[in-house]
C-alpha cells in the first residue's frame, strides 16, 4: 500500500502540470480572445421623412463598420437596422460598407415620428448598438 501512493502522487503531479501549461498557453493567447470594439458610421443621412417618398420608392441607408483601434473596414459584418415593424439586413463588403434598402410602405410608423435601431454583429467584436441610429417622420 506504501508503494502506491508515491505512483499516484507522480501521476497527479504529471497531470496538474499537464493542467497548467494548457491554462498558461491560453492565458498567453488570451488578447486575441478579447472581442475588439466595433464602430458604425451612417453614410447616409439619419432622418427618413417619409412624406418625401412614393410607395413604390427605395430608401437607401450606406452604413460603414470600421476597427476604431486602427481604423481598418470590417468584412462580413451582419448590419440590422429595425423598428416600427420593419427591419433590413445586410452583410459588409471587403471595404466594410453595407447598403441596407426599404421602402416606405415597410414601416408601420402609428405616431408621427420615431426611431430605427441599427445593430452589427461581426466576429471577434463585440456587439454594436445604436437605439437612436435613424429618426423617422411621417
Amino acid at each position: 500500500m506504501a508503494i502506491g501512493i508515491p505512483v499516484k502522487i507522480v501521476v497527479l503531479t504529471i497531470v496538474g502540470m499537464a493542467g497548467l501549461a494548457a491554462m498558461l498557453a491560453i492565458i498567453d493567447n488570451g488578447e486575441d480572445a478579447i472581442p475588439k470594439p466595433i464602430h458604425a458610421d451612417l453614410k447616409s443621412t439619419n432622418l427618413i421623412i417619409l412624406s418625401a417618398f412614393n410607395d413604390t420608392d427605395d430608401i437607401y441607408m450606406a452604413v460603414e463598420v470600421i476597427d476604431p483601434t486602427d481604423g481598418t473596414s470590417v468584412k462580413r459584418a451582419s448590419v440590422v437596422l429595425s423598428g416600427h415593424g420593419a427591419a433590413v439586413v445586410n452583410m459588409t463588403n471587403n471595404d466594410g460598407y453595407a447598403i441596407l434598402r426599404s421602402k416606405k410602405t415597410d414601416f408601420d410608423l402609428k405616431t408621427g415620428e420615431g426611431y430605427l435601431r441599427l445593430d452589427i454583429k461581426a466576429n471577434g467584436f463585440q456587439d454594436y448598438a445604436n437605439e437612436f441610429a435613424v429618426k423617422i417622420v411621417k
